[in-house]
């Protein structure tokens, strides 16, 4: 059983924390910390199980967290626990990472020398270094020179951002979102950005990491972002390979995102207008099928669609060209202010859905052509552009419309008591053991299984 005695040591003693797990040495700690685990299971009836230290997947990484972790046997941890040992450990590998790409930094600027060498370092990195990086690593040179490149971007120009990797705070997987998202920005707006964007960072999925960094790059440099733009705009192509199981891809880059999204919808309603009983292909080999059957010129929908149509999220001052807020395209993300102008242009003669907003609040919604969506859905789409669980980014016309207390027992069909779900989360909330509470903040609490709560905020995009 792991419950060590507060008192005895902690998670805040700061003789644990040092340069990190692979810091300084602290037997005399671990001793003392595998005594109290003995004592605490000779006093306890649940011999059954281990338990783990309170506050163990929030501790900033240490020799301690590590060896909790390497001794800990997971398998008589309940579930609960185990949850929070992967999260522990998670935080461990990326404090290991970001120690290995600060390490690769050292070997890159090491000049020429051998096992009896005195310590030096280059101010610039060694010619041919990436060479060393993937001998030692069996890695391809691509992939030597892609995590050195990574490591030299967050050394000389994210520094903060650098900080909370090493604190295990945000994986791999979002650092390389923040290089890529970054990467081209002059300094003063990377630090303008970090500053708005790190503290958040830990609790966002990869999705909305980058959305929420597309918005606050295309705010704080507007005019610069828009020169990005057309300089993508003019590189767009498609080209098709082949894969190793004989089949072909078909890779369209750099286009417009407006005509992207409705086209997308068109795919998506010719798809869904195939389903019926008889119908074998899942909504992914429909989805395929149809985009080759419109390139080709047939039209096999049975559905009864209005044309691809996008969900627009703009500021009433970005449409009148008062200010170069972004927008926001459902199931897309964020875009530039001429982007979201153009789109609403363009979409003139077919069905779409607007939200307007000032200084981010809802003005008015509405669609501007055929058959309106019922009113309270327009509400809910307003106030919840996607999916209420966290992390997912499912857009709202894609989601179904749920009753927070249910329609058979008396909910009313009211924007209060109504939330979008994608069918995968709609099936989670009623058949399964996932509970879903709302807040009086109007935040959305769920509680998984093992007992572990999680709370999104799913409100109409800031501008």
């Amino acid at each position: 059983m792991f419950a060590p005695h507060t008192d005895v040591i902690g998670l805040s003693d700061p003789a644990l924390h040092g340069n990190g797990p692979i810091g300084e040495s602290h037997d005399d700690h671990y001793y003392v910390y595998m005594l109290t685990c003995a004592e605490a299971a000779a006093e306890s009836f649940d011999t059954d199980r281990q338990i783990l230290p309170p506050g163990l997947e929030d501790a900033e990484p240490s020799l301690f967290t590590a060896m909790v972790a390497s001794a800990v046997d997971r398998t008589m941890l309940n579930g609960h626990d185990a949850v929070r040992l992967m999260q522990t450990e998670a935080r461990l590998s990326s404090h290991y990472e970001a120690a290995k790409l600060a390490t690769m930094v050292e070997v890159a600027c090491s000049p020429t020398g051998d096992i009896d060498s005195g310590v030096k370092r280059d101010v610039e990195v060694i010619e041919y270094a990436a060479d060393e990086i993937a001998a030692a690593l069996t890695l391809t040179r691509r992939a030597a020179h892609t995590q050195l490149d990574l490591a030299l971007s967050l050394k000389n120009r994210l520094a903060d951002v650098w900080s909370k990797f090493s604190s295990g705070l945000v994986d791999v997987a979002k650092i390389r979102v923040l290089d890529d998202q970054l990467g081209h920005l002059p300094a003063e707006t990377v630090a303008t950005v970090t500053e708005q964007i790190l503290e958040g960072a830990p609790e966002m999925t990869t999705g909305q990491l980058r959305a929420r960094l597309a918005r606050l790059v295309m705010k704080a440099d507007p005019q610069g972002e828009a020169v990005q733009y057309q300089a993508g705009i003019e590189d767009r192509k498609i080209v098709i390979y082949a894969n190793p199981d004989h089949t072909a891809n078909i890779h369209a880059s750099n286009l417009e995102p407006g005509r992207v999204t409705a086209a997308m919808t068109r795919i998506n309603q010719q798809a869904q207008g195939l389903r019926n009983s008889d119908e074998t292909r899942t909504l992914d080999q429909l989805r395929a099928d149809v985009f080759l059957d419109l390139l080709e010129g047939n039209h096999p929908s049975r559905a009864k669609t209005a044309g691809g149509g996008v969900h627009l999220h703009v500021d009433l001052t970005t449409l009148s060209e008062l200010s170069d807020a972004p927008g926001e395209l459902a199931g897309y993300g964020p875009v530039i202010a001429d982007i979201a102008r153009k789109t609403a242009a363009a979409q003139a003669k077919t069905t779409w859905d607007y939200t307007v907003t000032d200084n981010g609040a809802v003005v008015t919604n509405g669609t501007t052509r055929y058959r309106p969506s019922a009113a309270t859905k327009r509400s809910v789409s307003a106030s919840y552009p996607t999916c209420i669980h966290p992390g997912c980014r499912m857009p709202v016309h894609n989601c179904d419309i749920d009753h927070r207390h249910p329609w058979v027992q008396g909910g009313p069909t009211h924007h209060n008591n109504l939330e979008p779900l994608c069918r995968h989360h709609h099936m989670l909330k009623h058949h399964s053991a996932w509970r879903l509470q709302r807040q009086p903040n109007g935040d959305h609490k769920w509680t998984s299984p093992l007992g572990h709560s999680y709370t999104t905020q799913q409100r109409a995009p800031p501008h």
